[in-house]
């Protein structure tokens, strides 16, 4: 008599079966099984030290960089440049450490140290660590190249800076920069686009009562000339 089989009974075979192979699978493979098992432990364990140690450490940064801010702030520049500096070294790595180079450029700009300052601002803006900060160190770098006499360069930094800058507080900041710079070479044209740019961008009755008084003198020049 032939025996029927149900599908359950099927089913119950084929789980049986994938049992048996993998114990047998188990005993001809135990010693690479149980390497490969150790070395998952001992990822997951160095994985969750590593995100500890990192997070350790950020925290540990950013508490000595607002010491250096509250430093700074305060006008004590030699010891802020050595607090960011100590961050820098001891801390690379975390956001604090890339924005404790931010501050050092701004520091070596205030005590005239024009090519460290430019350096500095360089490396954070090249590292894109902080989209806040990039174009602020876009700005330092068209200050620091006024200063040298580098106009030109100074222009091409202050555009760079009014691309990336998205608030219009900052963007306006920027533009009445580079129209006391047009203004100062003659480029009137250009110089009264950027302020007619500025009543554009702000409702701020300072800003608004510099940017028409500026556009005024350059009608009287214009009209002096003609």
């Amino acid at each position: 008599m032939m025996i029927k089989y149900k599908k359950k009974d099927l089913k119950r075979d084929e789980f049986k079966e994938t049992i048996e192979n993998t114990i047998i699978f188990y005993e001809h493979h135990k010693k690479i099984i149980t390497i490969a098992a150790v070395g998952i432990i001992v990822i997951a364990i160095s994985l969750i030290a590593y995100r500890n140690h990192a997070r350790a450490m950020n925290k540990r940064a950013r508490s000595e960089y607002n010491i250096g801010v509250v430093v700074y702030n305060s006008g004590q520049i030699e010891q802020a440049e050595q607090q960011f500096e100590m961050i820098r070294n001891e801390f690379w790595g975390t956001t604090f450490a890339h924005r404790a180079t931010f501050m050092l450029a701004n520091i070596y700009y205030k005590k005239g140290q024009l090519d460290k300052a430019i350096e500095n601002f360089e490396e954070f803006a090249n590292g894109k660590y902080d989209k806040l900060f990039t174009p602020s160190s876009y700005q330092g770098i068209a200050q620091c190249y006024e200063q040298k006499g580098n106009i030109v360069g100074a222009l091409e930094y202050y555009e760079k800076a009014l691309l990336e800058f998205k608030a219009n507080t900052f963007k306006t900041d920027c533009l009445m920069q580079m129209g006391r710079i047009y203004l100062s070479m003659n480029r009137l044209d250009e110089a009264k686009d950027v302020y007619e740019k500025i009543l554009n961008l702000t409702d701020n009755p300072t800003i608004r009562y510099k940017a028409e008084r500026k556009l005024k003198t350059i009608e009287a020049i214009k009209e002096i000339s003609e």
